[in-house]
């Protein structure tokens, strides 16, 4: 574990309460139905980031933007050595094979960044 989802959820917690204030563990621990300790072991690396289900309380609590949310997600998934957690579902759903066939052919034609950033550009467009 390497604490870069805990400095994360560390840094985004400061300044966010009402009145300009740090959002305390506690109050984050509360809302993900856990124990300030089991928080702080996130926090301090000790602990592999929660499941999806937690992490979208901390998300709510922390008022994160869209990209805020993908980028703890990408942390959450990296630190456990996994796909992001919000990922899998839509990766594996039965009605759209062809996700997971681009996703194996562009890892077998080593296609990198800006292959996909084009793919995201023409999403985007939509």
């Amino acid at each position: 574990m390497n604490g870069d989802f805990g400095r994360y959820i560390d840094e985004k917690r400061r300044g966010r309460a009402a009145g300009g204030g740090d959002i305390m563990l506690k109050d984050i621990a509360a809302a993900m139905g856990t124990t300030a300790t089991y928080l702080s072991d996130i926090i301090k690396g000790r602990r592999n980031p929660p499941e999806m289900r937690m992490l979208e309380k901390i998300a709510g609590l922390l008022k994160l933007t869209p990209d805020e949310r993908a980028e703890m997600f990408d942390l959450a998934g990296r630190e456990r050595d996994e796909a992001a957690p919000d990922l899998p579902e839509y990766l594996m759903n039965e009605d759209i094979p062809h996700v997971r066939v681009a996703l194996r052919r562009a890892n077998e034609k080593n296609l990198g960044d800006d292959f996909w950033k084009k793919v995201v550009e023409d999403i985007d467009k939509g």
